[in-house]
Formats: C-alpha cells, sequence, structure tokens
C-alpha cells in the first residue's frame, strides 16, 4: 500500500509526465511535447533534441488547426495529424479544459495503441490539478467574502476623504494582497497620489481622462512579470485605485475589486449627501439663532434711555452676535467737535483704552457703504483714525445718518468666517442703521 500510495502522489505532483517521456525515449528519434501558452506553444519537455528557448511563439493556434474538431466521449482522447516543418507529425492527448502535444519526425500511428494508459495517466493528474485549481479558487473566495463581510462593517462609517481612501487602501492590501497600491484623485487638471505606495501619478489622458468611466476594474498593462489594473471610483470625487500585481488577477480578484469599488463609491455617495445635509442643518440653526437675537436686540436698543446704557448694549451686540471677537466702538461727540472711541471690549469683557479724541467735522459720504474690510479698503479715505485699538481690527460697521457719519464700530475675530455669512452680516449691518437712527436723540 505504501508502494502504492508512493505512485499515486508521484503520478498526480506531475509524475504522469516523466513516465511519457521514459515512454517516449526508446521508440522515438526526438520528440517535443508541448502545451498551449496564450498564443504560444510553451515547450514541457523535450527527448532526443535541444530547444533555443521555452516557447515557440505565436504556434499555438496553427497546431490547434491541423486537428479535426471532434466531440470528447471519455475522459480524454488521442489522435495524431501531419503538418509542415521540422516536425511533420502531431499526436494530441487531450481532456474537456487541458490538452498536451507531441510534436514527431516519425508517423506515430503505431505508438497511439500503446499511449492509452500513460494518458489515462495525464488525465488523472490533470484531474487532480484541475480540482486543486478549483479548491484554491474557493478557499480565496471564501476569504473574500469573509473580507467583505469585515468590509461592510465599517465601510459605511462617516469618515474624510484621506481617512477614507487610508481605510480602502488597507482592505485591498489585506483581502488581495497586490505587489503595490495606490490610490490618485483628479482635480481636473491634474492627478495627485492620495494614498497607498510612492509613485508619480499617472499622466491624464487615455482612461484617466474619459467622462464616462466604466465601474469595473480595467487591465491597463500586461507584462511577464507586470501586470497593472485600474479601479475608477466615480462618485462623488474622482478616484483611481491602481494597483500593481506580479501575474494576471484571477476573476474573483476582479469580482472583489468591482465590488469594493462600487461600495466605495455608494459610501463616499451617502456621506456626502450626509455631510451636506448636517451642513444644511447647522446654517438653519445658525440662521435662526441670528433673527432670535436681532430680534431682541432691536427690542433691547429701542428700551434704553440713557446713551451710555445704549453704546454699552451696541458694543454688547457685536460681541454676542460675532463670537472670540475684539470690539472698538467710536462715536462723534458734538460738543466736543470729534470723534471719541467709548467702548473696547475683548471676547465680551471691557478693556481699558485712551480716549483720544479726533478733532473733525462730520464725515459725510454720498455713498453710504454699509461695511468696511480693511483688507480691501483704508478707511483713511474717511476717517484718519488715530487710535492704536485699530490696528488690529479687521471690519467695520459705519453708523450712517442720513450720509453723515455718527460713529463706528470696527470689530477682530479669531473666526472670520461670519463675514461670508449673509444673513448674519446683514444683521450687523441692520443694527449699525438702527444704531445711526437712535443716536440723534441722545445727541440733541
Amino acid at each position: 500500500m505504501e508502494k502504492l500510495y508512493e505512485q499515486m502522489d508521484f503520478i498526480l505532483s506531475g509524475g504522469a509526465l516523466k513516465s511519457l517521456v521514459d515512454f517516449l525515449t526508446p521508440r522515438v528519434e526526438a520528440a517535443l511535447i508541448v502545451s498551449p501558452n496564450g498564443a504560444d506553444l510553451e515547450i514541457v519537455d523535450a527527448v532526443k533534441t535541444r530547444t533555443e528557448g521555452l516557447f515557440l511563439r505565436k504556434q499555438a493556434s496553427k497546431l490547434a488547426s491541423v486537428f479535426k474538431e471532434c466531440a470528447l466521449t471519455g475522459k480524454f482522447s488521442i489522435d495524431c495529424a501531419a503538418m509542415e516543418g521540422e516536425w511533420p507529425w502531431a499526436v494530441r492527448i487531450h481532456g474537456a479544459q487541458w490538452v498536451f502535444y507531441i510534436l514527431l519526425r516519425q508517423s506515430p500511428e503505431a505508438l497511439i495503441p500503446e499511449l492509452q494508459p500513460i494518458a489515462g495517466l495525464i488525465s488523472l493528474w490533470q484531474t487532480f490539478q484541475q480540482i486543486k485549481t478549483t479548491e484554491d479558487r474557493l478557499s480565496r473566495l471564501a476569504y473574500m467574502i469573509l473580507a467583505t463581510k469585515n468590509t461592510l462593517a465599517s465601510i459605511f462609517e462617516p469618515m474624510p476623504l484621506d481617512y477614507y481612501a487610508a481605510f480602502l487602501t488597507d482592505v485591498l492590501r489585506e483581502s488581495l494582497f497586490p505587489k503595490s497600491l495606490s490610490i490618485f484623485q483628479d482635480n481636473g487638471k491634474t492627478l495627485s497620489l492620495l494614498e497607498g505606495d510612492e509613485r508619480t501619478p499617472p499622466a491624464r489622458k487615455g482612461l484617466y481622462s474619459q467622462t464616462m468611466l466604466p465601474p469595473t476594474p480595467v487591465v491597463t498593462q500586461k507584462e511577464d512579470a507586470s501586470y497593472e489594473v485600474v479601479l475608477p471610483i466615480t462618485e462623488p470625487y474622482k478616484l483611481f485605485c491602481v494597483s500593481e500585481w506580479d501575474k494576471s488577477p484571477m476573476e474573483e480578484t476582479l469580482n472583489f475589486l468591482e465590488l469594493v469599488g462600487n461600495l466605495a463609491s455608494r459610501a463616499l455617495s451617502i456621506n456626502n449627501l450626509r455631510t451636506e445635509n448636517t451642513a444644511g442643518k447647522d446654517k438653519t440653526t445658525s440662521d435662526n439663532f441670528t433673527l432670535l437675537s436681532l430680534a431682541e436686540a432691536l427690542d433691547a436698543l429701542k428700551k434704553q434711555t440713557t446713551r451710555a446704557a445704549f453704546l454699552s448694549i451696541v458694543t454688547d451686540i457685536f460681541s454676542e452676535l460675532v463670537h472670540e471677537s475684539e470690539c472698538f466702538l467710536v462715536i462723534r461727540d458734538k460738543d466736543l467737535g470729534g470723534y471719541l472711541p467709548v467702548e473696547y471690549r475683548k471676547n465680551g469683557l471691557p478693556v481699558p483704552f485712551q480716549p483720544t479724541l479726533l478733532p473733525s467735522a462730520p464725515v459725510v459720504a454720498k455713498a453710504e457703504r454699509p461695511f468696511f474690510d480693511l483688507q480691501k479698503t483704508d478707511l483713511a479715505e474717511f476717517l484718519k483714525c488715530p487710535w492704536p485699538e485699530m490696528d488690529r481690527m479687521r471690519y467695520v460697521f459705519p453708523f450712517w445718518n442720513h450720509g453723515r457719519l455718527e460713529g463706528f464700530i470696527a470689530l477682530y475675530s479669531k473666526i472670520p468666517s461670519f463675514a461670508s455669512d449673509e444673513n448674519k452680516l446683514s444683521a450687523l449691518q441692520l443694527v449699525s442703521q438702527f444704531a445711526a437712527f437712535d443716536l440723534g436723540k441722545f445727541m440733541e
């Protein structure tokens, strides 16, 4: 039994081919045993002859054409055919999914009956190889299914794009084991590396410049020891996952890449919609807060009966609506004949300052500009400010009363985004207009 086991193990491990060589050696002048490999014939073994290489280039279809097509009635079949060239005869031993050719210089008709048992051994060997290949593919497929299950738990979690690219790279590396993996982002002009192995970004042409991209992986490069596969992820960003392989990826690998790419695209789209929805809700909440604060501010201003209280409330309003700010309030003093600072706040708290008077006739303007950004406009064209506190200020809301400047409030904020918030900016301008009109009753 031990000897039988050793013989079977030898045959199923490729020994069937050696049995064929041993059979041919004393019986033929010379022979080549070849098998199709794409368009070429791979030289599996040689008997009493030497070869210059391991392949007969572009000969597979030519050799197959000399044999008649016939239905396979058993597990394997043997036939022969004459042909032209260095090897005038060929014997074909084939099954449903495999084929070997024996190239000869003499007629093989007398050998064919004796080849039957050896062909049977080759058939057993090939069947075993196919079973092993199927088991390997099922094992890889089971691993990919497990990887998919584990991926689904996190792939729809909200993440910034760079975090998401890192997560996707880890998933593909741990599931498929490519030679290298990089994710590039298209900004409309060039591609830049977002995550993965450092490499030069591909030129934005060919596949990378197409408007309509396939949702499936594309093999873009085929060489003997290097294959490149590109997986486009088009929504809501335009990403390209570029992987390199030592050999052609299996169908299961390409299917897994397509599945993960589709999941990633859906997840990024959902997260993008979620982000937009959250931003919309936050803006609505901010707008409601601004409107409520504006209503309360105007009501508070109407109730003031003294100039000092009125000016303090004006400063409070701007401090509240512009968070983490500095406020500097300057008012035209009719009795002193100029403009005088009256309030200076940092983060809502009073700060000591020098109340230097700027002697000046009332500034009058035909166009009442409601808002100044001091990085874009010099206030000196209206009013030359002598106060050092103004050096830190960024924004100015003037108090115009029929074209006459009654004063202004200058602001500095660590978070200047309020200037791009149209609702908040409009509210602040409305407060400044209201303040300008009401200041008149305290100056009479």
